[in-house]
């Protein structure tokens, strides 16, 4: 899942679930969320993010314009509200 930020310029998160205990329903786009759990930054290597892209058949000049590990915020739930 991922979370949008409700103030501009603010990344999105990425958010994953402990040992995948939770799935949320696909209507809750555009709701608010209370999450509980905790925020780290996660690091994806070049090789990784290449083979992702070779994944999404991604040509191979874009493929090797892959030069940089990407840092991103990620949160781990261990528990969500959906709020109205």
């Amino acid at each position: 899942m991922t979370i949008k930020s409700e103030q501009a310029g603010q990344p999105d998160i990425r958010v994953t679930f402990k040992d995948y205990a939770l799935f949320m329903p696909n209507d809750i786009v555009g709701k608010k969320v209370v999450l509980s759990g905790f925020a780290f930054i996660e690091v994806t290597p070049v090789d990784v993010l290449r083979h992702y892209a070779e994944d999404a058949g991604k040509t191979k000049e874009e493929i090797a314009a892959i030069t940089q590990p990407k840092r991103e915020l990620s949160y781990e739930a261990t528990g969500v509200l959906i709020l109205k």
